[in-house]
């Protein structure tokens, strides 16, 4: 399994999503399914974190239309974690993407402490001194 996924917060406003080795296609799928699932859960907005920087592949239109379909109507801001030098590339694909998948707001950063330091300026959400150390 190339993947990890558990809340954020103890408030249960943020999903942590990481892709470890070796990250396979499946994994993109196995996330996005219990993602869904986690924030099916809740009433409230709930943001995703996803670090992508172990994940290597492009996604293509059946990926993309699964990503549509499995789209939570509560999810909130996506913050990608990614490698300093693939910003523009996925910044780029973003938009080149985002006729064909609607999406909340998206965000790009190269940390998961900066991902937490933008939700919190961006959306409010807390996190206690113990889980923002994870």
């Amino acid at each position: 399994m190339g993947h990890v996924i558990n809340w954020d917060n103890e408030d249960k406003t943020v999903v942590l999503q990481a892709y470890t080795d070796p990250v396979t296609k499946d994994d993109l799928y196995q996330l996005v399914k219990k993602s869904s699932e986690m924030l099916a859960a809740c009433p409230h907005t709930v943001h995703l974190i996803i670090d992508e920087r172990k994940m290597n592949f492009t996604l293509n239109s059946a990926d993309l239309n699964y990503l549509q379909k499995m789209l939570p109507p509560n999810q909130g801001t996506v913050v990608l974690v990614v490698l300093p030098g693939n910003l523009t590339y996925k910044r780029v694909f973003l938009d080149r993407v985002t006729h064909k998948v609607d999406r909340a707001e998206t965000q790009f950063v190269v940390s998961i402490p900066e991902a937490r330091q933008l939700l919190q300026e961006l959306c409010g959400v807390r996190y206690t001194s113990q889980t923002a150390s994870l």
